[in-house]
């Protein structure tokens, strides 16, 4: 009865998770999509060209969501198609794969969300 609670729990928790994250992630790419329209672009690749950490962040997080998606994949891989692949399914391994994917891309988005922002603000500013 608490194994079949605990799965519940778990799978109640991915839904609102998930909906939640889909929600930020909507909002912000949404967000610099909007916010590019009034970016000069040349200045934007030049900005991007003199600040290497805004790359390399944005490298390591879609490295880690990239890693965390093929993990999840071969994790749910077997759990159907092999007899051990229960013992994965009990500790919620595809789960936890998904909310590290999904945490790595919010950061990524977020990261560009803050260079794009700090780029129409400074804009702004100067006119």
């Amino acid at each position: 009865m608490t194994t079949i609670f605990v799965s519940d729990f778990v799978d109640i928790f991915m839904v609102i998770y998930n909906a939640g994250a889909a929600f930020i992630l909507i909002f912000m790419i949404g967000q610099i999509l909007f916010m590019m329209r009034k970016v000069d672009k040349d200045l934007l690749k030049a900005r991007i060209f003199l600040n290497d950490e805004i790359l390399h962040k944005t490298w390591i997080y879609i490295s880690i969501a990239g890693a965390s998606f093929a993990l999840n994949n071969v994790i749910k891989f077997v759990i159907m198609f092999t007899p051990r692949g229960e013992f994965l399914s009990a500790y919620k391994m595809p789960e936890f794969t998904q909310i590290v994917f999904i945490v790595a891309f919010i950061l990524a988005a977020y990261n560009w969300y803050g260079f794009i922002g700090s780029f129409v603000n400074t804009k702004k500013r100067g006119t």
